[in-house]
């Protein structure tokens, strides 16, 4: 047998997953460029030097209070390694740790309890601050309209602060180019109603969709839309991430909300980068390090959404999605089952694209059928093990040409 190890579980496993397939079978491996491990003096020296205006410490000075927001797990953001950085430049400006707030950035997402903020925020961090989780339908303040009609309602804890800080982190979004910058505001610490305002046009393919390419950010109304808000809702600093494929740090841009937004992706657009392979009979595309949950496993395939004049497998081949999905199907209070924006994976048309006239394989180990079903039709087939997913792949038959995306949610081919 041949083998393939790919990167598995973020935050919850260590380590990879092997793959096997039939010797006769030509695997090939699909991999981004990658980057190594920032190191500690490279973030020291992105927080010296921020992207389009003054340190944070400049910035806080005369100030009181300070309120940092913060993604989830379901972003591969190493932002224990950031805050630290964050508070020093805070207590430079004379703000105390009794004035400073963290907030979950959640969106939509389940909240975050302890064993969560410790991984997310370092157990230090998490014990020296009160940390609370945004909840899409209490505790916000209204700041009028963007120009868009969405309404800006922000979480309180993070509008009402005199310093306003947003972590996150760049990764490939099918529908607002990355992820990263103003996102942290919206969906990240807005209302249910703020969020669906916002995402509707989007999601219905009106707004938004305008790939990975350069310059496209600047044209993307989705993203146009959440900047905006995010400027109302007085977001100063980001301090943004770039992976990599083992789910650590390439890269660190802190600054203003657009300009470092924009140059992080331009670092994650040569880390991602991925060179298009032939097509092949079987595409295996890895969630990771977006595998916690099943409802983030459509992301596997943002190296094939992302570019859809591409044709990665050929029609009447099979996709097959992996995901550890850690946390089984996870939870999402605008799009689940009831939710007033229910949709199922493969429904939005770049993924219609793909899953019409192909077999579709899910390799989710730790979800059950019913939650499967949840999100996928039934046309999709559901694997636990490995050996499932090989049992359907060889009653194709003869031998098969087979390419595999280590890090699909993160990749971009050009």
């Amino acid at each position: 047998m041949k083998s393939v190890t790919i990167p598995w579980g973020c935050w919850y496993q260590k380590g990879g997953l092997e793959l096997t397939f039939p010797t006769k079978w030509k695997v090939q491996v699909a991999r981004m460029a990658d980057a190594p491990d920032v190191r500690q003096s490279d973030i020291r020296a992105a927080f010296a030097n921020p992207i389009g205006q003054e340190p944070i410490r400049a910035l806080a000075a005369g100030k009181k209070t300070a309120a940092i927001a913060v993604d989830d797990l379901t972003r591969p953001t190493q932002a224990y390694r950031f805050l630290p950085f964050i508070v020093d430049e805070l207590h430079q400006a004379g703000i105390r740790d009794e004035d400073i707030k963290i907030v979950m950035a959640v969106g939509c997402h389940r909240p975050m309890i302890k064993c969560d903020q410790e991984k997310k925020l370092g157990k230090t961090m998490a014990a020296s601050f009160p940390v609370y989780n945004n909840h899409p339908y209490e505790n916000f303040v209204d700041l009028g309209y963007t120009k868009r009609g969405t309404p800006v309602q922000i979480n309180r804890f993070f509008a009402e602060a005199d310093v306003r800080i947003g972590v996150g982190f760049i990764t490939p979004h099918p529908v607002a180019g990355f992820g990263g910058g103003g996102k942290i505001v919206i969906p990240g610490v807005g209302s249910m109603d703020t969020i669906a305002k916002n995402h509707r046009p989007a999601l219905q393919g009106l707004i938004g969709g305008t790939g990975f390419e350069k310059g496209d950010l600047d044209h993307n109304e989705l993203r146009l839309d959440m900047e905006e808000a995010a400027r109302m809702a007085g977001l100063q600093t980001i301090v943004n991430s770039v992976g990599t494929s083992d789910g650590k740090t390439a890269a660190v841009c802190v600054g203003d909300l657009v300009k470092a937004h924009r140059a992080a992706v331009e670092v994650a657009r040569r880390v991602y980068v991925t060179p298009a392979p032939a097509v092949a009979d079987i595409g295996v595309f890895n969630a990771f390090p977006e595998d916690t949950e099943l409802l983030q496993a459509g992301k596997a395939l943002n190296v094939w959404t992302g570019n859809m004049k591409l044709r990665l497998v050929r029609p009447g081949g099979a996709v097959v999605i992996a995901t550890a999905c850690s946390e089984g199907i996870g939870v999402h209070s605008l799009s689940d089952r009831g939710m007033r924006m229910y949709t199922r994976a493969g429904h939005r048309q770049e993924a219609k694209d793909i899953f019409t006239g192909r077999q579709v394989i899910v390799f989710a180990p730790t979800c059950s059928r019913p939650d499967f079903l949840e999100k996928y039709d039934d046309t999709a087939i559901h694997c636990r093990t490995w050996d499932e997913v090989l049992s359907h792949l060889k009653r194709r038959g003869g031998a098969q040409s087979v390419t595999v995306f280590p890090n699909g949610s993160l990749q971009h081919i050009e």
